[in-house]
């Protein structure tokens, strides 16, 4: 009688063992390197959206009209405004970057000084693929001049038809762009992170876990929107 020792099925296990191990490995290496990618697509297409906004807010070909009376930079000129943050949602399909219609106001504690319209809403996307939502906050950084303070500016009318001389303010612009399909938050939470502060949204929407991107420029604003360095 021959006896059988299960060597060779004993062998085949460890084998299949080994390919498992080596096939879980292979999976998880495969979705991290997926996560990565998509992270990095994510970051890029968030910045993408902010530098968007900035590259509007220091437009040259813009200056005159916002300098004017219903321009953003001189909305924070006046001294009733001098401590609000200017809010308005950069949307894709609005035809003008900016309009003091389509814009907001925190004024301290309150949020509605102006209406709540422009703040961003969870359909206000920034881009035509409907993914990213972008919102500026603009705020008069304060010094111890105040170059157009001496000057009242009238209701449509732009610096250079006033006959004003050629000034220069201090303005600071805070973007953040958000893509909230890469998270559960419910539409009305994201709508409320929105109506926060510029110190306060970056917070809201990390507390939902919805990805984001925020940038702060400073401008010198005369003839034409200058990144401050220092």
């Amino acid at each position: 009688m021959k006896y059988q020792q299960g060597a060779t099925l004993i062998v085949v296990m460890i084998i299949l063992l080994v390919i498992t191990v080596l096939g879980t490995i292979a999976v998880k290496s495969g979705i991290l390197g997926l996560k990565i990618a998509t992270n990095s697509q994510v970051s890029a297409l968030l910045l993408e959206s902010s530098d968007a906004a900035l590259f509007n807010v220091e437009n040259p070909n813009e200056v005159e009209t916002q300098l004017s009376g219903r321009g953003m930079f001189a909305y924070l000129d006046l001294a009733t405004n001098a401590d609000d943050e200017l809010v308005f949602c950069y949307r894709a399909k609005d035809s003008e970057f900016f309009s003091l219609a389509k814009a907001s106001a925190i004024s301290g504690a309150s949020t509605s000084k102006m209406g709540i319209t422009g703040y961003c809403t969870a359909s206000d996307y920034s881009t035509g693929r409907s993914a990213v939502l972008t919102q500026v906050y603009l705020t008069r950084i304060k010094s111890n001049t105040a170059p157009l303070s001496t000057f009242a500016f009238a209701i449509g009318t732009s610096a250079g038809q006033s006959g004003l001389p050629v000034t220069s303010n201090s303005v600071g612009a805070t973007v953040i762009s958000v893509l909230p399909s890469f998270s559960g938050a419910a539409s009305d939470k994201i709508n409320g992170c929105f109506k926060r502060s510029k110190d306060a949204v970056a917070e809201c929407f990390e507390d939902l876990n919805v990805p984001y991107n925020m940038q702060r420029a400073d401008y010198t604003v005369g003839g034409s929107p200058t990144l401050q360095t220092s």
